[in-house]
């Protein structure tokens, strides 16, 4: 298996009922494998003692969703949502992800009240990306909810969530490229963007650096992607190279010439994702999904100047 070198959305609807009370049952799977939604005794509230148990109804009132904000994408956070879609008010005091794609358990930092007919994010940090030498098999994810309600009365509510816009599976990919890449390539990009007027137009170059790993799998890299705050100066839709790290004897740089894509000032006051470059690779002729070089703080601050200068914005 291929490890993290350093170191989604999911909605449940619960249809079913929910076995209360079962402790003590060693760790097995308590969501009955198809989203339906297990409860057990008070595990997530030992201080409580003689704790009541959860009711089912409660229990099966809970639907679970992952999401993950734009800003949380470059770090590997992702949203565990709960939504209460019944009429007693509860506090999720820990919700854990746990993934075949990923090592450990993602567990939140601290609880949030959900409130019948809310719904309330908690953030959960990904732990590193487990890259299995073929994508079936993977198996499904599980979020388990230390749940309490007024009364005291409280259960761990394990379900198997879904995945509608499918982050998981996005990270997964986009991890496991990055391994695959960095196995046989070093890419980075340079800290500086100049600036030379071509055709009435204020144009950037953006240098992508790539570096072959001695000993390392064939490496292709065939197109790197627009932004939404950037784009080629030829007005296209990524830039097309045509790096191959067996052709190459040392680093190679590509120059990518860039202008802004938009000239709304909320775009670069808002922005989350507008300098990170999604690249397109082969690893030893095995096309990889997309993955992500990001820009430095150097970089960026040039990507936001670039297209304050090109939009003719006052820097008074």
């Amino acid at each position: 298996m291929r490890r993290w070198a350093d170191g989604a959305a999911v909605a449940v609807l619960v249809v079913a009922a929910v076995v209360a009370g079962c402790t003590g049952d060693g760790g097995r799977d308590r969501s009955g494998g198809d989203g339906t939604p297990g409860v057990s005794g008070s595990t997530g509230a030992a201080a409580r003692g003689t704790a009541a148990a959860l009711p089912d109804d409660v229990a099966a009132a809970l639907a679970v969703e992952i999401r993950q904000s734009r800003a949380d994408w470059g770090r590997r956070v992702v949203q565990v949502r709960v939504a209460n879609t019944g009429t007693v008010d509860l506090t999720v005091e820990r919700a854990t992800l746990r993934s075949p794609t990923v090592e450990g358990d993602a567990s939140s930092a601290k609880g949030r009240e959900v409130r019948a007919g809310v719904d309330r994010d908690l953030s959960v940090q990904l732990g590193d990306p487990v890259c299995p030498d073929t994508a079936d098999g993977t198996g499904p994810a599980e979020v388990a909810l230390e749940v309490v309600d007024a009364e005291g009365r409280a259960g761990t509510v394990v379900v198997t969530p879904e995945d509608p816009q499918g982050h998981l599976a996005r990270i997964r990919g986009e991890d496991c490229a990055t391994l695959a890449v960095a196995a046989g390539a070093r890419l980075w990009l340079d800290d500086d963007l100049p600036r030379h007027p071509v055709d009435g137009r204020v144009v950037g170059s953006l240098t992508l650096h790539v570096e072959p790993v001695a000993g390392g799998p064939r490496v292709e890299v065939w197109q790197v992607d627009r932004t939404n705050l950037v784009i080629p100066a030829d007005l296209t839709n990524d830039w097309r190279v045509a790096v191959d790290t067996a052709a190459l004897d040392g680093g190679t740089a590509v120059v990518l010439p860039v202008v802004p894509s938009r000239c709304d000032p909320h775009a670069v006051a808002e922005d989350k994702r507008g300098t990170f470059f999604g690249v397109h690779a082969r690893v030893d002729g095995v096309e990889q999904p997309v993955f992500y070089v990001p820009s430095s703080d150097a970089l960026r601050g040039s990507v936001y100047d670039l297209v304050g200068a090109s939009c003719g914005w006052s820097t008074g």
